[in-house]
C-alpha cells in the first residue's frame, strides 16, 4: 500500500525545518486514515514543545536539534 503525502502543509513544514525558517519541528500522522499522512502540528519551541503535540498513536516527528535533523517514530 502506498502512502499519500499530498498534504501541501507537510512539504511546507519540512522545508521550513530544513532551512531553519521559523520552525524547528513537525509532527505528522495518519489520523483516521490508513494511507494519507497529515500535518498534526509544527513549531519553534524545540523538543519540549514538540513532545506536547505527540498523540498516543503512530506519528512521525521531524526536528532540527543541536545542528542535526532527526526523524523520530512514535
Amino acid at each position: 500500500m502506498a502512502c499519500n503525502l499530498s498534504d501541501s502543509q507537510i512539504a511546507e513544514a519540512y522545508s521550513q525545518v530544513l532551512s531553519n525558517d521559523g520552525i524547528d519541528w513537525m509532527v505528522i500522522g495518519y489520523g483516521s486514515t490508513r494511507d494519507r499522512l497529515s500535518l498534526y502540528a509544527s513549531g519553534d519551541g524545540g523538543v519540549t514543545e514538540m513532545a506536547l503535540h505527540v498523540p498516543d498513536e503512530v506519528v512521525f516527528c521531524f526536528i532540527s536539534f543541536e545542528g542535526s535533523r532527526v526523524l523520530v517514530t512514535h
